[in-house]
């Protein structure tokens, strides 16, 4: 950890060296390859690394994911934005707080010549934008803003017609039931009606709905058999009370009359749908087996639409899936084994 860039490369707080440090062993690059180094953390202006990849030829921006409670409450703030692009597309919508994000950034490249650095040491190198989470959000957006300005751009939730423009340059890749990657407003008022619709028919006492959805999320199962599904149930017995009181569709909650009205109301939708940039890789667990003090797991990749994002899943995996370790090791796992995408490799 003793080798590294000379301060003015370095921003923020690196105490020990221990996020250069990490950086340097996770990527495998040298201290000399790295063009900045931000580790400066507010809401809205998130940390990121411009590095250049000789093995690739590429100059390299990596942005961080969700770590700190600044960058939690740039996650919250899902509110959408306007992104017009001249001559190119107009009222395409974009979370604020990553689209905030990525104007931060957008004026550190450009402003500050790191970007001009970058490519006055390897001018013939391609540029490609990375990120996990929050990071790869942003990177997405970040890369529709810097399109116009370097044509050689490559891409490891937009509006429709801004997700479909981003398919040329950017690759949104999601493991399995990742939540994260089905996080959007109108999906999150879709789950809240469907919970209230699922306790309003359940004629299971609270306290075992809440026992059952426990133990499923820690320990997972098959959610068939838990009270809390209705596929295949008598649908008359589901309208029998809940447990020491009488069910919300029998009296017609309050509540519960807003969510059905809402949903066959023909007003239009107060959060517009937004979308998974680019072309969408989904890699998903095939096989898992469990040796003494490790799983071994078998993953495959295909192409995917953006719609089969529309819903949020429910399930163990759906927070341990996003996690960077996770698709580190997924990922690692098909590059070991490159029979398992030849589809991705076709398109």
């Amino acid at each position: 950890c003793g080798n590294r860039p000379t301060d003015s490369d370095i921003t923020g707080s690196d105490r020990h060296n221990f996020h250069f440090g990490s950086i340097l062993k996770i990527t495998g690059l040298q201290y000399r390859d790295f063009i900045h180094i931000s580790f400066h953390n507010k809401i809205y202006e998130i940390p990121f690394f411009v590095a250049l990849d000789h093995k690739r030829e590429a100059i390299v921006v990596a942005v961080r994911g969700t770590l700190s409670f600044e960058d939690v409450l740039t996650d919250l703030s899902a509110d959408c934005e306007d992104l017009t692009l001249e001559d190119v597309l107009e009222n395409g919508f974009v979370h604020k707080g990553i689209t905030q994000a990525a104007s931060y950034i957008y004026q550190k490249l450009i402003n500050d010549g790191i970007l001009n650095q970058a490519f006055t040491i390897a001018p013939e190198y391609k540029l490609v934008i990375v990120g996990h989470s929050l990071g790869g959000g942003t990177a997405s957006v970040l890369a529709i803003m810097l399109r116009n300005s370097f044509a050689y751009l490559a891409l490891v939730f937009f509006s429709k017609s801004l997700a479909d423009y981003t398919k040329h340059f950017i690759v949104s890749v999601i493991v399995g039931k990742d939540l994260v990657a089905r996080l959007s407003m109108p999906n999150m008022e879709d789950l809240k009606r469907r919970i209230v619709r699922i306790v309003a028919n359940c004629n299971r006492p609270k306290y075992q709905i809440l026992l059952h959805g426990c133990w499923y999320e820690v320990f997972g199962g098959d959610p068939d058999n838990f009270p809390t599904e209705l596929g295949g149930r008598n649908q008359d017995a589901l309208t029998q009370p809940l447990l020491a009181e009488e069910s919300l569709m029998v009296h017609r909650s309050p509540s519960y009359n807003a969510l059905e009205d809402e949903s066959h109301s023909n007003s239009p939708p107060q959060y517009p749908p937004l979308y998974l940039p680019g072309k969408i890789i989904h890699i998903v667990e095939e096989s898992s087996s469990r040796r003494l003090c490790s799983t071994d797991t078998k993953y495959t990749a295909r192409w995917s639409d953006e719609r089969v994002f529309s819903s949020i899943l429910i399930s163990p995996k759906m927070v341990t899936d996003h996690m960077p370790d996770v698709v580190l090791k997924a990922l690692n796992s098909l590059s070991q084994e490159h029979g398992s995408c030849v589809s991705c490799h076709t398109q």
